[in-house]
């Protein structure tokens, strides 16, 4: 479906105007007559995959970075007509990485209904959780840090930064790095507004959350068609119970320049200063039953140099996690 000329038929009707004399009527009734017009004017096509969202992304499944997925949502209706539009991933300053695939055909009018979902995953996602996804997408969805986007040649729709971004896409803000192993998921919290814009301007660390399916706690995911599958990972420790958190390990330390961090499990991993403000979120990449690992360089999350002093380094977002002190000296 192309999209409307919208200049031409925008000239016609004003040719129309002009034609029943709309300069002799009152102002009044000149914009009665216009804003007829103008509620008659066919939405172009652009507008009928603008209104989705990138609502999850997944980069590994118990370590496997060839199962990915990223769900998006249909914020309102007719949001149908996805023909070209793509899935690409950029690295934290903004560069094209990929393009991991492209819709060559609309999706079911039937389908096309606020909040109904729309899968894009790879083949493993599929094989492994029995579910058929809306687009095939290829691996190489960025571990830890990245970004990931749904967007035209001309429209960039939607783009999420997550971990230690520097260059957003698009929005300010970066949410929380994606661990790599087990079932770590992120997730959208807060929707996008529903006015005409494009891109969505995202602020990610405000509107994302990294969650993790548990057998007691499963992620869905689901396709246009509504069929859901439940995201979760059994690994866990030697006899049976679940893997447990350590402080991570940080040298040197004291340091200068950066300090390395690593981790014997997946988690969310943050630096904060002694008032408890956070500094830095820290990409820890690795795979189940390796190490993982970090680099803090000094810097706040908008690349400035931080003060010379102690810093916190706590692994996991909930009270009580686990925290390593570190000594920056400049």
């Amino acid at each position: 479906m192309r999209p409307a000329n919208t200049a031409s038929l925008g000239g016609n009707v004003m040719r129309l105007v002009r034609s029943i004399q709309v300069s002799l009527l009152a102002p009044r009734s000149r914009a009665v007559i216009l804003a007829l017009f103008l509620a008659v004017l066919p939405i172009p096509a652009s507008a009928t995959f603008h209104f989705i969202e990138i609502n999850k992304i997944l980069t590994s499944y118990n370590g496997d970075a060839t199962i990915q997925a990223v769900e998006l949502r249909m914020m309102s209706g007719a949001q149908n007509l996805v023909s070209g539009v793509s899935i690409r991933s950029y690295d934290a300053a903004g560069i094209l990485l990929a393009t991991h695939g492209a819709f060559t055909g609309n999706l079911p009018v039937g389908g096309a209904v606020a909040d109904r979902k729309v899968l894009c995953a790879t083949t493993n996602f599929a094989t492994q959780f029995g579910i058929t996804p809306d687009l095939t997408i290829t691996s190489g969805l960025p571990l830890g840090t990245g970004q990931v986007s749904f967007e035209t040649g001309v429209c960039l729709v939607n783009a999420v930064a997550y971990g230690a971004v520097t260059v957003p896409k698009n929005g300010t803000t970066s949410g929380p790095a994606i661990p790599s192993g087990l079932a770590y998921v992120l997730t959208r919290t807060v929707n996008n507004s529903t006015l005409f814009s494009c891109p969505h301007a995202e602020d990610a660390a405000a509107r994302f959350v990294v969650r993790s399916g548990s057998s007691g706690s499963t992620v869905a995911f689901a396709n246009n068609a509504g069929t859901t599958v439940n995201v979760f990972s059994t690994v866990t420790a030697v006899g049976g119970s679940p893997i447990t958190r350590a402080a991570p390990r940080a040298y040197p330390n004291p340091f200068q320049g950066s300090v390395r961090i690593e981790s014997s499990s997946p988690g969310w991993i943050g630096v904060f200063d002694v008032r408890g403000s956070l500094v830095r979120v820290v990409s820890a990449t690795g795979t189940a039953g390796s190490t993982f690992r970090g680099e803090w360089d000094g810097r706040d999350a908008r690349g400035r140099n931080v003060p010379a002093g102690v810093y916190l380094i706590r692994f996991g977002r909930e009270p009580g996690a686990p925290v390593s002190r570190v000594a920056l000296l400049r």
